[in-house]
């Protein structure tokens, strides 16, 4: 058996150990953020930015927020249930987007709500929450305290009645990492516990999927009736079609003079930089794809995707404030679609 090297036990242990499912209860946050900020600016732009005030007094949406913030971060400290941590990711976005969306306001002197710099500032946090995402949800090292950690964590679901064979067999995985450890009290622990949870396998529920993983198998059930072809048309269709629109673009700004917006004109030199890029990066990726080199293909195009989402959309923010958000979202699309196909086909074929 390999032992894994783990701290000493003679001294206090104060290094981090990554919650169980972290990445989880990022994304219930960076999803309640984002949707938060485009309801609002949906809500009140259609309601013509109505205000609850007096001659006084002005309730900004920021207050609400910040109350959503403050139940979120007692939650968590209060309760010890599993609800309590995915409640309080929810709120917290909630919050932050109720609260991030008057930046303008906290930014200038005139109380600006729509100061242009807002929704970039407001984007570029975004993406900064898509990183902390990114960042864990990649696979931790193997770690028997940490394993130990998890593992008690998930037999909460044991006590409450809603443990079930696949979440089990995650405690066991955990439990045989434990196992692994030089420490004699950890290897005691993760053995009692494995013996335990093999006397209750008769109790356990019946498995029971989370939102995100129903949500992947009903879009998998779509793309299965959909059917492989009809899927590579549409993304040859996009690639094709992101080439020309970029092309156009440039011509466009270089040949409108006039006829063009006077903020894009301003940033003409970005803009057409950022667009020559992503266009020559789509241009690969539509031969490499026509071509039937699948993989290259979705590989330049996601690339081209994530530079115009991280780049351009942030100046059009500011250039085009929040009517960017249409042309945000249909990136967003394309490129989950180009995720997609090399779920479905590509790890398939490999």
């Amino acid at each position: 058996m390999k032992y894994i090297s783990d701290e000493k036990s003679s001294k206090k242990i104060t290094s981090t150990i990554r919650r169980d499912e972290a990445e989880g209860y990022i994304l219930i946050s960076l999803v309640g953020f984002a949707a938060t900020v485009i309801a609002t600016r949906v809500f009140l732009h259609i309601t013509g930015y109505p205000q609850i005030s007096n001659s006084v007094l002005h309730i900004a949406h920021a207050l609400w927020g910040g109350l959503f913030l403050i139940v979120a971060a007692y939650l968590p400290l209060a309760y010890a249930n599993r609800w309590a941590l995915q409640a309080s990711a929810l709120l917290g976005g909630l919050g932050i987007g109720l609260f991030i969306d008057e930046v303008g306001k906290f930014i200038t002197q005139a109380n600006d709500y729509f100061f242009p710099p807002a929704l970039p500032i407001i984007y570029g946090f975004v993406l900064l929450n898509v990183l902390v995402y990114l960042f864990f949800r990649r696979l931790p090292k193997e770690n028997p305290r940490g394993a130990m950690y998890h593992a008690l964590e998930g037999l909460k679901d044991l006590l409450d009645g809603d443990l079930d064979a696949a979440e089990a067999a995650h405690i066991n995985s955990q439990l045989a990492i434990a196992r692994r450890s030089n420490r004699a009290e950890i290897v005691s622990l993760a053995n009692t516990l494995s013996e335990y949870l093999q006397k209750e396998k008769e109790h356990l529920s019946e498995i029971e999927l989370n939102i995100w993983k129903r949500i992947t198998m009903r879009i998998d059930a779509v793309g299965q009736r959909f059917g492989r072809q009809r899927h590579r048309v549409v993304i040859s269709i996009s690639l094709i079609g992101w080439v020309l629109l970029a092309a156009g673009y440039i011509v466009a700004i270089v040949h409108g003079g006039g006829n063009i917006d006077p903020q894009v004109l301003h940033f003409r030199v970005p803009l057409i930089g950022i667009q020559f890029v992503v266009g020559i990066l789509m241009t690969i990726a539509a031969v490499f794809w026509l071509t039937k080199k699948e993989g290259l293909g979705l590989k330049f195009g996601a690339t081209g995707f994530l530079v115009s989402l991280v780049a351009l959309q942030l100046l059009y923010f500011y250039i085009s404030q929040f009517s960017a958000i249409t042309a945000t979202l249909l990136q967003l699309f394309i490129l989950q679609v180009l995720l997609t196909y090399r779920r479905w086909y590509l790890n398939e074929d490999n």
